[in-house]
Formats: C-alpha cells, structure tokens, sequence
C-alpha cells in the first residue's frame, strides 16, 4: 500500500486548519489566478460547438446527442479531421445546459470550465491528503494542477469542458473505491457508485478510458481494493463502448489504414518524451498542431526514444515498492498518450496540452510522494525541496500569464500558433480567417497563401485562398487553385461554387456550366449553387435586344 510515513513528521502535528477551510482557501485562491480567463471569448471549437451550431439551443438535442458523433452533434456532418472520430454525449448535453440557462454568454462558459477544473483539483487534494497524509504536499499538488501553463489549454476555452468533466469522473470513481471497497470492505453501494461517476466521465471525453488499467491496477496492489470492486468502473466502460459502438457503427476511432498506425507506433516513444518535456519545462504555451512536428520523426529517433523510455521505465518500476505512485504516474502518461500518437499522424488535428491533463495530475502526485520520501531519508534536503517546489510555482503563473494572452480571442491564437509553429498551416489558416471576419481580405489571402506555400495538398487553406480571391477580383488566380483542389481532392459543392463564379467572371460561360452540374449532383439543394445556376442561366439567354 501507498506509505504514508513519509509525512510522519507532518500527520503528528495538528494542521493549522481543518481540512473544509483549507480546501475552501485552496479554491479561493485558485479562482483569483484563474479570474482572467473568464473574459476570455469563443475560440478553436468553440465557433463550432457553440456559437454557430443549430443545435444548441435545440430542445430536443440531449438525447440525440447519445446516437451522434462529435460532429454530428454540433450539427455537421460525418467525421473529425482526417476520419477521426469521437463520441462525448455528455459534454455536449453540458454545452446545451449551460448555454439553455444563460445563453451564448462565454463568461458562463468559461466559468463553467474554471469550476469542473477546480474540482478536479479537489478530487486530487483529497488523494494527495489519503494517500501521502501530508496537507503541505496536497496544497502544493492542488497549486501545481491548478495553474500549469501547459495543460491549461484543458481549462481556458469554453469547449475545453468536456476534458476536467473526463477526468473528474474518473477520479470521483477512484476515491469512491478507495475511501468504501479497501482492506476487504463489501460495499455493493460504492462499487456501483463509482461505476456510474466513470460512466460520466467517459461519456464526457473517452481518453480517461485508456488510464483505466493502470489506475485500477494501483487501486488493488497499493491501496488494497477488492479486484470485485472494481467490476463497476469495468463494467462503466463496457456499458460506454456499447453506446460508443451503437452511435458510432464501430470502434473504429479513425479512417487512417496500416501505414498510419506504424506512424503512429514510431511516433509514439518520442510523443512520451516530448510530454514530460513540457510538464517539467513549462512550454510550449498553445495550440500545437502535432502533425505537422512529427511527420519528420525518422525510425532512427523513434528507437532512440524507446531506449531512452524504456531506461525510465525501468527507473521508475524500480520505485514500485516505496513510492507506488511514481510507476503509476508513468503508466498513465503512457497509456493516455497511446490514442494521441494516432492523432499525430492527422493532418488538421490540434492539441497537446490538454491531452497531457490527466497524467500532470497523476505525475504532480508522484513527485510529492518522492520528495516526501526523499525528506525522510535526507531530512537535510527540505529547505531545497521547499525551494524548487515555490520556483516551480511561481514559474507556472509566469506562464499562466502568457497563456491567458494566448486563449484570450481567436486572434490571439492564431498569432501565438503562428509564433509557435510557423511551419505549419494552420496558424496561418486561423490568421486569415480572423481576417475575413474583419473584413481585410488582402491580409486573408496572404496568409491563405503562406498556408497554401507550407501544404499545398491540404484543402481548407486552398479552397479559403480561392475565395479571398475572387472576392478581391482575381478570378483567375481562385480558378487555377479550385482546379488544382479538385485534381488532389476532387469536386466538393463550395469549390463548385467559388469555380463557377470565377468561370463566369472570366467570361467561360460552358466552363462555368460544367463546374455547376457537378456542384449540383453532389448538393442540390446548395443555395449559392443555385443562386449562380441562376445567374448563368439569365447570362446564356439569347440576346432578345
């Protein structure tokens, strides 16, 4: 089990202040630092998922949204980038709640996400004060979760939600087993309980699924479960997957084949070191776009990276016995990133700080587990570990400052995506979009066309070039890139649409016809289709004059 002498010196005193007050100072002050993000307005997903989607303020939407994939929940169809695809019901009937009672407000939103991330925070207090009996370790694992730069990216955007809903679930059922199912305890009630709190958790976001094994395997060999308690929180995921299958048609996450799955394999040893990296350096501060940094990785580096995650495991597996939760921490890490080294190889796909959430949580708890041990065994070193403890801290609000700049607006983040990868196009792609919104389209188009130089295959930035420049009056230019979109991806409505309207700028009346008849079998009932089907009509008329 979990030693708990390691804070010997800390559980004979009597703390200064009960438990109840000392959560209620941690929240408080949580809430202070965390205040500014509540000016924060819709970003990323958010567009998507709540300010333009019809089927938020639908009143009949929660229950569909058990049948519908993410997309198909915010009112789009088929699947996510590059064929991936999820299912968080529940988050999405949080989204309708929030937004029934207060309206499409992101201060409300916002504070949403502050208080399901606050609570996470306290579910892991309460751990940190079970598990280690040290109420200085715990406040510092509840500082050190609350307000890292990194994996606030699971905290600062309003959509965001479903990720401290997940995790919180899967905590909630964990300290339910810990606190009523230990030392042999039957509690039918409990393991129930916990079921139904995981089951929450994974219809929230589906990725605390795969930390499942190894929080279940530290709740029976370190603090003593019954294996049969933890028949609820397995039988939450099958219960989960079944509903997962029946809306999704499958298991099936994405539509990559077997290539995509050895990228993903060789992806997956430097995933894992590139995330210890930024929980222990604090960076990098927003949207990564994995893809485009490790379509580089070689198989050289690959294995260089297993050596060097392998030499770790070994380290930490070797600390089973004293400090059960360091291996723990490892675990989770690992198996959370596992589903992400696919996301690595989807173009399109954004993301790194919020999947790093869970295992910052489970890691922040092995750390103060290891320096309590390291304070036993060398009382001598507490004024160091004290130290490192508080510049670490202080570090973290340096760049919870940058990152409330960073999420503060859609411009913002596409500027610091920019700054962060301007190797990628989708920085880029966001830029200009903030450009079209206000209206400068000469500023759109370049930088639809840096996008455009970076991945010329890839369609949105493409396709939003050619429309900035048919609007700014170079019809030819949108022709030639609509063109060449439809040689790489082929015909789609909305390039139809901008490709006829470009051929009937230029005067290619036939050119522009042929455009519309393949728009239109693919969606007739497009109205800007139809709209220019008019207008090629009446332009193709005979002369009457």
């Amino acid at each position: 089990m979990e030693a708990v002498s390691t804070s010997r010196d800390d559980t004979r005193r009597t703390p200064r202040l009960p438990p109840w007050l000392q959560a209620a100072v941690l929240i408080a002050a949580a809430l202070a630092l965390l205040w500014p993000a509540l000016g924060a307005g819709f970003i990323w997903d958010d567009i998507r998922q709540i300010q333009d989607s019809p089927s938020i303020a639908d009143p009949d939407a929660p229950l569909r949204y058990f049948s519908l994939n993410v997309v198909e929940s915010w009112g789009s169809e088929g699947r996510g980038g590059e064929g991936v695809d999820t299912y968080r019901p529940l988050f999405f009937v949080a989204l309708w709640a929030i937004h029934r009672v207060t309206g499409p407000d992101p201060f409300w939103f916002h504070l949403a996400v502050v208080a399901a991330h606050l609570t996470v925070c306290l579910l892991l207090w309460i751990a940190a004060r079970r598990w280690l009996g040290s109420d200085l370790a715990a406040a510092g694992v509840f500082a050190a979760v609350a307000i890292h730069p990194v994996t606030a990216e699971a905290t600062l955007w309003a959509s965001a939600l479903s990720e401290p809903m997940s995790v919180a679930g899967l905590l909630g059922g964990t300290l339910i087993l810990d606190r009523w199912c230990r030392a042999g305890a039957r509690n039918p009630a409990a393991v129930v309980a916990a079921g139904a709190t995981v089951l929450l958790g994974l219809l929230s976001k589906e990725a605390v699924l795969t930390a499942l094994p190894v929080v279940s395997l530290y709740l029976w060999r370190a603090r003593g479960v019954r294996i049969s308690a933890l028949a609820g929180p397995w039988a939450a995921a099958v219960v989960f997957l079944a509903l997962r299958i029946h809306a999704l048609g499958g298991l099936q996450a994405t539509g990559g084949g077997t290539s995509q799955r050895l990228d993903a394999v060789r992806n997956l040893p430097v995933l894992i070191l590139d995330g210890l990296r930024a929980l222990l350096t604090l960076q990098p501060v927003g949207v990564r776009h994995l893809y485009w940094d490790y379509r580089s990785v070689s198989w050289a580096m690959s294995l260089l990276a297993v050596s060097l995650v392998l030499a770790l495991g070994v380290l930490v597996w070797l600390t089973r016995r004293r400090t059960p939760l360091v291996p723990t921490a490892f675990g989770v890490l690992v198996c959370m990133l596992v589903p992400i080294a696919l996301i690595t190889t989807a173009p399109g796909w954004s993301g790194f700080g919020r999947y790093l959430y869970l295992p910052w949580g489970f890691i922040a708890l092995a750390f103060a587990a290891g320096s309590l041990q390291l304070r036993e065994r060398y009382p001598r070193v507490r004024p160091a570990t004290l130290a490192v403890v508080v510049v670490f801290l202080a570090l973290e609000l340096i760049g919870l400052r940058h990152a409330f700049a960073v999420y503060h607006s859609q411009e913002s983040l596409a500027r610091a995506s920019v700054e962060l990868q301007p190797h990628a196009p989708d920085g880029w792609e966001w830029l200009g979009n903030h450009y079209v919104a206000v209206d400068d389209l000469p500023n759109a188009a370049r930088c639809y066309s840096e996008a455009v130089a970076i991945a010329p295959t890839v369609y949105r930035p493409r396709h939003n070039l050619a429309t900035a420049l048919l609007h700014l009056g170079r019809p030819a230019e949108a022709l030639e890139h609509e063109t060449a979109i439809e040689r790489i991806h082929g015909t789609t409505a909305d390039g139809a649409a901008v490709a006829a309207a470009a051929s009937l700028d230029l005067g290619r009346r036939d050119e522009a016809g042929e455009w519309l008849t393949r728009g239109l079998q693919l969606e007739p009932d497009n109205p800007r289709l139809l709209a220019l089907h008019a207008r090629w009509t009446e332009e193709s008329a005979p002369d009457n004059d």
